[in-house]
């Protein structure tokens, strides 16, 4: 592998070689949101999966409704990997097309989609409001969005903040951010959040997976920084984060 000033992905995709779900989900949470988001849809509809890592989502919709998919992500080596999932669904990849792109640069269907999924990626947009500014825009009437977005529990302490390097106005809480999108003119369907059961498991998977690695490669030119970077952050998690940082889904339709 090369090392990170060529490859900035690197530590997140070691780190989530074992997520099925890139976002702290159950397989039957993701499964009620990808059947109302699609429920709508049909054979001729097209679904996007905006910053789509693996499209371990993106596959639970296709596997819902006859609709075909897009997914777009930067990361290669998470599109290899959804690849390769694809494949062994072959009714499934024939109505796939996975882009490695920038989201905004990316080529769009004339008619718009049917319905767009956006889970802890919004960053792709730029922010959350841009992700539901732009997704209106590229919804067709009556189209519906899938957001996954963090929230803050509870005001973060400034030591949280200065672990997760971010600032307090990073993000607002549940019901503001499913007010935010009544603001820009979408109905919200339904909203639903990650239990601590949910985040327990990504977030343990999250640092095993590195500690896994960093004890199989020794030799790492990264494996210092990448442990103690990992044994930092799951300090944060346990100390503030598991109390503080919330992610929500928001099913919305474009009015």
């Amino acid at each position: 592998m090369a090392d990170t000033n060529n490859d900035p992905f690197r530590f997140s995709t070691i780190a989530h070689r074992n997520h099925h779900y890139l976002s702290p989900l159950s397989r039957h949470k993701a499964r009620e949101l990808a059947r109302s988001l699609v429920s709508h849809c049909r054979a001729e509809d097209v679904v996007l999966d905006a910053g789509c890592g693996k499209a371990a989502l993106l596959r639970d919709v296709l596997r819902m409704s006859p609709a075909h998919g897009i997914g777009v992500d930067i990361n290669q080596r998470f599109l290899d990997e959804a690849r390769a999932a694809f494949r062994q669904e072959p009714p499934v990849d024939s109505r796939l097309s996975l882009i490695n792109a920038p989201l905004l640069e990316h080529l769009r269907p004339d008619g718009g989609y049917a319905a767009i999924l956006c889970v802890g990626s919004t960053h792709a947009f730029g922010s959350f409001e841009e992700c539901l500014r732009v997704s209106s825009g590229w919804l067709k009437p009556n189209g519906r969005l899938l957001i996954g977005e963090g929230f803050w529990k509870q005001p973060p302490s400034q030591s949280y903040l200065d672990a997760l390097n971010g600032t307090a106005d990073e993000f607002v809480s549940h019901a503001e951010n499913a007010e935010r999108a009544s603001a820009w003119g979408y109905n919200v369907l339904r909203t639903a959040t990650s239990s601590d059961d949910e985040w327990d498991e990504y977030e343990g998977k999250y640092c095993d997976a590195m500690m896994q690695f960093v004890a199989a490669h020794p030799d790492d030119p990264d494996a210092r920084a990448f442990s103690e970077r990992m044994q930092a952050w799951h300090k944060a998690y346990l100390k503030w984060g598991r109390a503080t940082l919330g992610f929500g889904y928001y099913l919305l339709s474009k009015a």
